[in-house]
């Protein structure tokens, strides 16, 4: 029967603490890397008995390296290691050890010699009660895709020994999938996944720094694994991820990563399989399906009574009007057609203490769900836990689960029927619609740290259903900026999740003022940026200052009205077009350095304006080092 595995390699600490992270991610079976027996201050035995109370079985030790084709005295001392590596398999209570492909420069590539080598240790394995799985690394000297390996495998014909698929060498190298399904299915040894975003490097390279879990990649993970199955294999599907970042970050977030990225194979593959009439895998328990999601409830923003002021006064300046009060909080709402603002100045609980750590920012985003309990089953499944805040006598209970630096995601009913959240927990003024040109939240951005991007992008698809679009790169003047969408299937709501490389960047600038990851940018959209502009500027919103060359460029680039040119250039107000859809945007400036608006104006364009990012981030960070230079002075003064 098929089942999850990880390999310890994935994983940073100690072994002990691999194991504990594995086996609490909900893993049942573990490959042992070397390296940390090595580096493990006990016996092999012990490590079996962690395993045996952890509810793991070790499925393999690996990996022995440089075996084949080697010449003598190098051969003979390679079976004596052998012989030492079933020692500690005998320890380990494992019965596969992984071999991976020569090379050594002295190895010879002759073929029979090569599985003849593999013959005579499968059968040393054989007297011990082992098995033998051979993979073919991507820089092998002689063998280097599964083809070469599975012909020295079936050559050297022993049932003990079989052959290793390995989802990264095997993509690196872009060998073929299908024919991998006619392998006898008792042949194949252990299968292992491992996905790496499109990127061109050398494969060791690539290797070594980028592998990452499935669905955090650009390979086919999906395909690879059908043709695993079609060939008949029913034995253990192992992540194998060489990563800095995943060995630097804790075990515990890197193993739950790990299961959430199998989880949602295991969906896809049954899906698959649904739709095809074929028999189902039963890879575990089944996931809820994802709850289609409407929109963005609220964005609720923290802040404290000295600072409220000027928050408030940036929303009336687009246009925003506090329409209720909290009945028991010092909480307000603020509205705008479809856009709900939330204003949180409490003094205690979880929105007072997320403002003594990161300021004035936003602490909460409410989704919409058309079955928000199916979402939350979801959500829990996947080893995301409900939170549920402080309410007073009648109001409403609403359930979150933790977002990027512990923000919360609330799980609101979309399009409720009678009394709704809102009337049961505020107390409106007067009528509570309040018409204005703001229309709705187009998408937000989240900035996270770079060791932390494959995680989010994880959570985002597995727990609330996303879909991601290929990263993008961008120029920061202070460096690199990455940016991946991520947007429910309908692409009601949408987050850009950026990252950048570079101490001075705007991305390492907020996350160092923001004391972590979080909301950067609120883009809200209008079907007339330009009258909203003039208005929002009489009313002392302060936009970003754009240089006056782009508008130069501009000009030279597209073939627009002089006179619209000029009134973009007044406003402030940037452009993009692909193919054939205009799009209009401003940005207003950061608000402590913490968060900015986008406001925009989308003609039949569908992107999110990617070619001005680069003057965005140059315009702000021109800001922001004039404000450094204003308070250098001061301090001279």
């Amino acid at each position: 029967m098929l089942r999850w595995s990880i390999a310890t390699v994935c994983m940073g600490g100690t072994l002990e603490t691999k194991l504990a992270a594995a086996a609490r991610a909900g893993f049942r079976a573990i490959e042992v890397f070397e390296n940390d027996l090595t580096f493990f201050n006990g016996r092999p035995r012990e490590v079996r008995a962690m395993a045996d109370d952890l509810g793991l079985e070790i499925i393999a030790l690996q990996p022995m390296r440089d075996f084949e084709g080697m010449p003598e005295p190098a051969r003979s001392k390679n079976f004596d290691r052998a012989e030492r590596k079933f020692d500690l398999m005998e320890e380990l209570g494992t019965k596969l050890l992984s071999l991976c492909s020569n090379v050594a420069e002295d190895s010879s590539g002759d073929v029979e010699r090569s599985a003849a080598d593999l013959a005579a240790l499968a059968d040393r394995a054989a007297t011990r009660g082992f098995r033998i799985g051979y993979e073919a690394l991507a820089w092998g000297r002689h063998v280097h895709d599964w083809m070469q390996a599975w012909e020295l495998v079936r050559r050297a014909d022993k049932p003990n020994l079989g052959i290793v698929l390995d989802s990264f060498h095997i993509c690196a190298r872009k060998n073929p999938l299908a024919p991998i399904a006619q392998i006898p299915g008792d042949r194949i040894a252990l299968v292992q996944l491992a996905d790496a975003p499109a990127i061109v490097m050398d494969p060791m390279s690539l290797s070594r720094h980028h592998r990452c879990f499935p669905g955090q990649g650009d390979w086919p993970m999906l395909d690879y694994l059908e043709a695993c199955i079609a060939a008949g294999y029913t034995g253990p599907v192992s992540l194998e991820i060489f990563n800095d970042q995943f060995r630097g970050a804790p075990a515990a977030v890197i193993a739950r990563d790990g299961m959430r990225s199998l989880q949602i194979c295991g969906e896809q593959l049954e899906k698959a399989r649904k739709t095809r009439g074929e028999t189902p895998l039963y890879l575990g328990r089944a996931l809820p399906e994802p709850a289609k999601i409407g929109g963005v409830e609220f964005i609720e923003f923290v802040t404290s009574s000295a600072h409220s002021p000027r928050l408030v006064a940036e929303l009336e300046g687009l246009g925003f009007r506090r329409v209720a009060g909290h009945r028991s909080k010092d909480v307000d709402l603020f509205r705008q057609n479809d856009v709900n603002i939330v204003v949180n100045r409490e003094q205690e609980g979880f929105a007072h203490s997320f403002y003594l750590v990161h300021g004035t920012s936003v602490c909460a985003l409410a989704l919409r769900f058309d079955d928000p309990q199916r979402a939350l089953e979801r959500a829990n499944s996947l080893a995301a836990p409900t939170y549920f805040g402080r309410v007073g006598p009648g109001e409403a209970q609403i359930p979150a689960v933790a977002g990027v630096e512990n923000s919360l995601v609330y799980f609101m009913k979309d399009s409720p029927q009678g009394r709704t959240t809102w009337d049961q927990d505020f107390n409106f003024t007067d009528s509570p619609e309040h018409p204005g040109p703001l229309k709705r939240v187009d998408h937000l951005s989240n900035v996270v740290r770079r060791s932390e991007f494959l995680s989010w992008i994880t959570f985002y698809k597995s727990v609330l259903g996303f879909r991601d679009e290929p990263q993008v790169e961008l120029a920061d003047p202070y460096g690199a900026f990455f940016s991946r969408v991520i947007s429910a299937p309908d692409g009601a709501v949408r987050i850009p999740v950026n990252i950048a490389e570079g101490g001075s960047t705007g991305v390492s600038r907020f996350i160092e003022n923001f004391g972590g990851g979080g909301v950067q940018q609120i883009a809200l959209a209008t079907d007339d940026l330009f009258t909203f502009v003039e208005q929002a500027r009489a009313r002392g919103v302060a936009f970003l200052d754009i240089p006056g060359n782009y508008y130069e460029d501009l000009s030279a680039r597209y073939d627009i009205d002089a006179g619209v040119i000029e009134r973009m250039r007044a406003l402030g107000i940037l452009y993009d077009r692909h193919k054939g859809g205009e799009f209009f945007h401003i940005y207003t400036k950061m608000f402590d350095q913490r968060f900015f608006f986008e406001i925009l104006e989308r003609r039949g364009y569908d992107l999110f304006g990617a070619a001005n990012t680069p003057i965005r981030l140059a315009a702000q960070a021109s800001e922001q080092d004039s404000a450094l230079q204003q308070r250098a002075m001061l301090d001279l003064d």
